[in-house]
């Protein structure tokens, strides 16, 4: 016999608790279906949700229930009604940690499985973290945290620490980083100049590693170089823009822009030695961040200085719930 159950919530958003019940749940049933309470006012959208629940629990079928403008709360009388008509198939078992499970599951003819352990043991509040995502970090499972997470990005010209001080963020206040692709790309390329296709394959490159690494950061990403970069390194290599990859750029929250007055470190993949060229590159990074309006610090001084105003700007972003300091050094 195939034993089938139901588990009802918002999960706005999904915590480690709701993932330990789930995970529960799937130990006492044959077949699982989620039902994701829903409604138009909800602060995060329902379609949001349904992928996070998707790629959280593949095996499980997740069905939306939504109620239109206002939220139907999980006790209410016609939930049986509702689930009858998303499930037609008889429901043996009813599973979730709240008292109105005794008579949700009495309406459908099913046994219930109030699993209160599970929030005893992973304690987690989903309107917590929504108020304070930063605060709660270790409750937010991986395929959530993108959606909270705010981004830093290292950009400059060759040369100037952008690995480096990504690494060093990263250590100082908890990584991954996301690593540029350029680099491996350029080191295993057939040689000559370079083609318009390969920057595109830079990008595709840098995007795969960070929505993977995004899963796995705290609550500020750490990213060597980005698309915006590498639209500025097609200017200095085929000596025009690519319109159809800059379509492709995301900004993040904010980007450090490190100023090209470290001393330069010879290294056989770089091309701009030249300080005269290092400063035309960036003055055309800095050009490429003005016109998309983006958000950055500029970095400057020794390695010190730096680091320092580096982590004066993190520390900003911590302390406010990402929100980055304005255009500038920090105070």
């Amino acid at each position: 016999m195939i034993t089938k159950g139901v588990i009802l919530g918002r999960f706005m958003p999904p915590h480690e608790g709701h993932v330990a019940l789930i995970r529960t749940a799937s130990y006492l049933v044959d077949k699982l279906t989620i039902i994701l309470s829903t409604s138009d006012s909800d602060p995060i959208e329902p379609a949001v949700r349904k992928v996070w629940m998707e790629e959280l629990f593949p095996e499980s079928v997740v069905i939306v229930a939504n109620n239109g403008p206002r939220p139907l709360p999980v006790e209410h009388e016609n939930w049986a009604r509702i689930i009858r008509g998303f499930h037609p198939e008889k429901i043996d078992r009813i599973i979730g940690s709240e008292d109105y499970l005794v008579t949700l599951a009495r309406n459908l003819d099913a046994q219930h499985f109030i699993l209160d352990p599970m929030w005893m043991a992973l304690p987690a509040n989903s309107i917590e973290i929504r108020q304070d995502p930063f605060g709660h970090w270790e409750s937010i499972p991986g395929p959530v945290r993108p959606y909270f997470q705010k981004r830093l990005t290292m950009v400059g010209p060759e040369s100037t620490g952008k690995s480096y001080m990504a690494d060093f963020l990263a250590q100082r206040f908890g990584g991954p980083y996301v690593p540029e692709y350029g680099r491996p790309y350029e080191k295993f390329r057939t040689p000559g100049k370079y083609r318009a296709e390969e920057l595109h394959f830079i990008v595709d490159g840098h995007v795969a590693h960070r929505k993977t690494l995004s899963m796995k950061a705290g609550p500020i990403l750490f990213e060597d170089t980005d698309p915006l970069l590498t639209a500025v390194w097609a200017e200095m290599l085929l000596g025009h823009s690519l319109p159809d990859l800059e379509a492709e750029i995301e900004l993040p929250d904010h980007y450090l822009l490190l100023d090209a007055d470290a001393p330069w470190q010879d290294d056989p993949l770089r091309y701009f030695a030249q300080q005269e060229l290092r400063e035309k590159f960036f003055d055309k990074i800095k050009a490429k961040l003005d016109r998309f309006d983006a958000s950055y610090t500029l970095v400057s001084g020794d390695w010190t200085q730096r680091e320092n105003q580096a982590v004066a700007v993190v520390e900003h972003m911590l302390e406010n719930q990402g929100i980055p300091p304005g255009q500038g050094a920090p105070d």
